[in-house]
């Protein structure tokens, strides 16, 4: 829709709501952007998208944001792109909070137009239009039956289940790649504090023959699942996210044993969203899972953490904190690798 607007010459207001949906949101901002210039070159006039930023926890921005786009709408219109909307175990006044924007948007601007997204599906305000959308197009079904183990989705139900593809599947997918920490040589309670961890990733990136030199540049990466294996062609090392339930730092023991053998890495901060968003350095990225909502990459390593059962009974009612399924996982569209603190099937978060 933002692009039909856009070719009708009105402004598209792309709104995050909160940190973590940053990312998609600027995603969307950048993407609009490209389709204005190719409408420019073929001698359309078109609207301009604006990206703008609130934090909604706190009450304060909910004016603001209602004061900022009301000095931006023209002529009692206003179009409106919302990413992200909703975030995992929210406190109430998180969901309150976006439905009293919505609401008081659309008392002073009648002829409103505001999409809204969220994987979670009790953030629409009352009355207010509610598409489903759960076809499992974007990964494979190999990242698919991971993804659906997810808590949310088995057990408390935030998050509605996939339904039929609706298409054939012309492979399943490569199979998920799992290591396993501890064992000989690791260091370290968790998998992102391990060297040798980030060595053994390191390894098998290199068996996907990442940036192989002689090879195309282009990012349009195929993955076929055969009986030797998987065959990646043409994989950047920009195709690749590391993530982590936790926050990140240069200091990770992981993000050493990287480096170590060579891959070129960096460390996600905050300043970094544009460059991850639109994937410019060829570098692979390691991030927190809760900073690349909305984002894919062809190819995840999600790294396991054994101290999130300690703290969930006690802390995700007032925090949130991410689960390696729902979170991590789902970033992937192709090869997923697992790095799990034993040799047990990783259960539902």
């Amino acid at each position: 829709m933002a692009i039909e607007w856009l070719r009708c010459g009105h402004h598209v207001y792309v709104v995050s709501t909160w940190m973590e949906s940053l990312a998609a949101c600027t995603m969307l901002y950048h993407l609009l952007l490209q389709t204005v210039k190719t409408q420019q070159s073929a001698g359309v006039s078109p609207g301009q998208p604006h990206l703008l930023q609130y934090d909604l926890d706190g009450g304060v921005d909910v004016e603001k944001a209602v004061n900022e786009l009301s000095q931006a709408a023209s002529g009692g219109s206003l179009y409106v792109i919302a990413d992200e909307v909703g975030n995992n175990y929210s406190l109430d006044y998180r969901i309150s909070n976006f439905q009293t924007l919505c609401e008081l948007l659309l008392k002073r601007f009648p002829r409103l137009h505001l999409w809204a997204a969220s994987c979670f599906h009790d953030y629409a305000p009352t009355g207010w239009q509610v598409e489903y959308l759960t076809r499992p197009l974007r990964s494979p079904p190999t990242v698919v039956r991971e993804v659906e183990q997810d808590g949310r989705i088995t057990r408390d139900r935030q998050v509605l289940p996939y339904s039929e593809r609706g298409v054939p599947d012309h492979t399943d997918g490569p199979p998920v790649t799992r290591l396993y920490h501890p064992g000989q040589g690791h260091s370290g309670r968790r998998p992102g504090e391990c060297v040798t961890c980030g060595r053994e990733v390191a390894s098998f990136l290199h068996s996907l023959r990442v940036s192989v030199t002689g090879r195309s540049t282009t990012t349009s990466t195929t993955f076929t699942s055969t009986s030797g294996g998987t065959t990646p062609t043409c994989l950047k090392w920009r195709d690749v996210l590391v993530l982590y339930w936790d926050y990140v730092s240069d200091h990770l023991g992981v993000v050493t044993g990287l480096q170590k053998a060579g891959i070129p890495v960096r460390v996600m901060k905050d300043d970094d969203i544009d460059d991850v968003v639109t994937a410019r350095s060829d570098v692979v990225w390691v991030a927190s899972g809760h900073r690349v909502r909305g984002l894919e990459r062809k190819v995840v390593v999600c790294l396991e953490d054994p101290d999130y059962d300690i703290f969930r009974s006690k802390s995700l009612q007032l925090y949130n904190f991410n689960t390696a399924r729902l979170d991590l996982m789902s970033r992937c569209t192709s090869q997923l690798v697992i790095v799990s603190t034993d040799d047990k099937p990783l259960e539902g978060d």
